[in-house]
């Protein structure tokens, strides 16, 4: 495999890795919902990093979702249907890991944070070669 792809393939791998712990955070009695949003929200920067990486972008190490959807905009006007529903997802990369007075997200937070994580993982494989695509995408499209 060429080495760009491999680089692609990296980063669906780990992002895949994060849909598959948030689905299991989401099924564990108590449902641990601050932990399925921080998996989702690195689910969708290291997905559209992929991208990113195969359109030739350079970008910034960040977890802001909004600069690195605008990125992804750039290339392709639709990753612009994320705006409204993910970037609010980008205060999970850190708020919620560590103590503070906020509470955590709500179940139903946590079940669309997943619900859009995947939208968003749908969309870069539809738009990625299907060498980069980890062996098992399937698991992380849906439980």
């Amino acid at each position: 495999m060429r080495p760009e792809l491999e680089l692609i393939q990296k980063w669906l791998h780990k992002a895949q890795s994060d849909l598959n712990i948030a689905q299991v955070a989401i099924d564990l009695q108590p449902p641990e919902s601050a932990m399925v949003c921080f998996h989702c929200q690195q689910a969708i920067e290291k997905t559209l990093k992929a991208y990113l990486s195969h359109r030739d972008v350079d970008f910034e190490w960040t977890h802001a979702l909004k600069y690195l959807l605008d990125l992804c905009a750039g290339q392709d006007i639709s990753f612009e249907q994320f705006l409204e529903s993910a970037v609010p997802l980008t205060k999970y990369a850190v708020a919620f890991r560590y103590p503070s007075d906020e509470p955590d997200p709500t179940i139903e937070q946590a079940r669309d944070a997943l619900a859009i994580a995947r939208k968003v993982w749908q969309l870069v494989l539809e738009r990625l070669p299907s060498e980069t695509h980890p062996d098992n995408s399937e698991a992380a499209g849906h439980k």
